[in-house]
């Protein structure tokens, strides 16, 4: 299954009236040090005359793979600047395996052609956040010195996980250093603040209680606003559900209040949030309400008068707290103990919390009957699609031990959860099943394949292109080459008709063209040719008519050789009646 950030579906952007936000901590590539450079090996003194060339040298498939590199990053200087910036960062992260140096000029140089977007704000901020992820691996010291030029969107996640890195290594200071830089321009970083108090030691609570009174102090000098939701580790909130226990009473106490006071005046903004984890899913028909919901555990042991108080003015909480007793911590319980001998990662299929929220009625639209049943609707709309995403999850489980029943079960599944059609449970199932039972059972993965194909055929293109390039892959896994390359030959038609839909004259994709529908379809065939047969792959590229995207899926070929294939990738359209945006991130 599919994680967004890791991540259970795909995460959507605040410009959608729908989107998916995850709690579930992003993993981070962790150096011994806090600053990274790329290393070179050093030449060993002549033996016997003859210097020692300890230079791995390159196969043939690694060589066709920077050939092919080289040109499409001249080709990529030449595009527009967002484009440009791309393309280049895509150049550059196929390059860190190879030259780490070269990988680290060519990502300086996508982020100064990130500077040149003027006109679209989000794409701007998406690409620098993404090259900079990129780069903080090969060069932390690059980071902070690009860092105060990107936006302040930008700022605020990467310097999250700079600080996860300063606290995983003690330096306090440094951390801090950090906080206090984004807490000058902006409202308080609470989730970097949230890893610095989770790694100091005990003899530093002087240190802890002065940061969660720096985010209390924060939280009440900037309002919320109705455009901006933040939910989970980075807001007070996130603080008082892990910290309250430890803090002062009277602090925690007044943070409490001040959350549920700003909630209170934002009740116009209808908002349907749902949350769903390995211990189930709830519905909030508001923020008040799930800020509640998280805090309210908290409240109890410190003023159980006072929590039974404002359960009683919410009844509507009261049978999701008598079934989730702890609030968020009942709906993502903890693992069980790893069982001796068990592999250290027996809990790694965890998918943590995967929180929607959706819009109920337009803004204004203030208790009205008809915006209330459309709150109704939205939000049970939001829950069945957590409970379909849990479901499908379970059935996958099941797929690895009893594969026969699991692909009953999962045809039992809805093919989709809205009319957006953006996943489908019962192909993700199938999906899994036969990724599951490659080796241990091929008779299984090939009736789930084949279940898989007939479900593909009535999904979305974009659905289409998703499931069927997996079935592809699992195939040729299988060493069934023929019904891989049949999949593959149908899946460039399928890519070709999203293309002419993203040029549609009367109302094209005004998106990034490397996040187009389209050109998520070409890549993910364009992946699976290419370990069928390069030449093939390198054939379709002529064919591919839109030169950006045919450079694009230049560097794809060369990730395939590398074996580097693109894990974290977006797919958005913006048309005069559609503004959609989706990330997925499977690592």
């Amino acid at each position: 299954m599919l994680r967004v950030l890791r991540m259970t579906a795909c995460t959507a952007a605040l410009l959608s009236p729908c989107f998916l936000l995850s709690q579930t901590q992003a993993s981070q590539d962790t150096p011994s040090a806090p600053v990274v450079r790329p290393t070179s090996a050093k030449a060993k003194p002549a033996d016997s005359g003859k210097a020692a060339d300890k230079t791995p040298k390159l196969t043939d498939d690694q060589k066709l793979a920077l050939a092919l590199l080289e040109t499409s990053e001249a080709a990529s200087r030449g595009f527009e600047a967002p484009m440009r910036s791309f393309s280049l960062m895509n150049v550059a992260q196929s390059l860190t395996a190879t030259d780490q140096a070269r990988a680290r000029s060519v990502l300086r140089d996508a982020f100064t052609a990130s500077l040149e977007i003027h006109d679209d704000d989000d794409t701007k901020s998406r690409l620098q956040q993404e090259i900079f992820r990129t780069l903080l691996p090969l060069s932390q010291e690059d980071v902070e010195e690009l860092l105060p030029q990107a936006e302040m969107s930008v700022r605020r996640p990467i310097t999250n996980v700079i600080v996860g890195r300063y606290a995983e290594k003690k330096q306090f200071d440094k951390g801090l250093e950090l906080v206090n830089q984004i807490s000058a321009l902006d409202e308080f970083p609470y989730a970097s603040g949230g890893k610095l108090m989770e790694a100091m030691p005990p003899e530093m609570m002087a240190e802890k209680q002065g940061l969660f009174s720096q985010a209390l102090s924060s939280f009440k000098a900037h309002p919320r606003e109705p455009n901006r939701i933040t939910l989970g580790d980075d807001s007070l909130a996130g603080l008082v559900v892990k910290f309250g226990t430890t803090m002062p009473p009277k602090m925690v106490l007044a943070a409490i209040d001040e959350v549920l006071s700003q909630d209170k005046k934002l009740v116009d903004d209808q908002l349907n949030i749902t949350v769903g984890g390995d211990g189930g899913t709830a519905s909030f028909a508001s923020r008040y309400q799930y800020d509640l919901f998280a805090v309210l555990p908290v409240l109890r042991q410190l003023d159980e008068s006072r929590a039974k108080q404002l359960l009683e003015e919410n009844q509507s909480l009261q049978d999701q707290l008598q079934k989730y007793p702890q609030g968020l911590s009942s709906l993502d319980p903890p693992p069980p103990p790893t069982p001796p001998g068990a592999p250290k990662d027996a809990n790694s299929n965890r998918r943590g919390l995967s929180t929607m929220v959706r819009r109920g009625g337009p803004p204004g639209a203030g208790p009205a009957p008809a915006g209330a049943a459309a709150q109704s609707n939205a939000a049970a709309q939001a829950y069945m699609e957590q409970e379909g995403v849990r479901r499908a999850k379970e059935i996958a489980q099941e797929g690895e031990t009893d594969p026969t029943q699991a692909i009953a079960h999962a045809m039992t599944l809805p093919l989709t959860l809205s009319n957006t059609g953006r996943n489908s449970p019962r192909a993700g199932a199938l999906e899994a099943i036969a990724k599951a039972n490659v080796k241990k059972n091929p008779g299984a993965s090939s009736q789930a394949l084949s279940e898989l194909r007939k479900t593909a055929g009535d999904l979305k293109l974009g659905l289409q292109a998703q499931y069927l390039s997996s079935a592809a892959d699992i195939y040729l896994q299988m060493g069934d080459k023929d019904n891989a390359e049949k999949i593959v030959g149908a899946g460039f038609k399928i890519a070709e008709k999203l293309l002419d839909n993203d040029l549609n004259p009367d109302n094209p994709n005004q998106a990034l063209k490397a996040w187009w529908p389209s050109a998520d379809a070409y890549r993910r065939f364009v992946e699976v040719q290419t370990k069928i047969s390069h030449p093939m792959a390198l054939n379709v590229l002529k064919e591919i008519k839109d030169p950006e995207i045919r450079a694009t899926e230049s560097i794809m070929v060369a990730r395939s050789l590398l074996g580097l294939p693109l894990k974290r990738f977006m797919v958005a359209e913006h048309r005069k009646d559609m503004n959609m945006m989706m990330m997925t991130d499977s690592n």
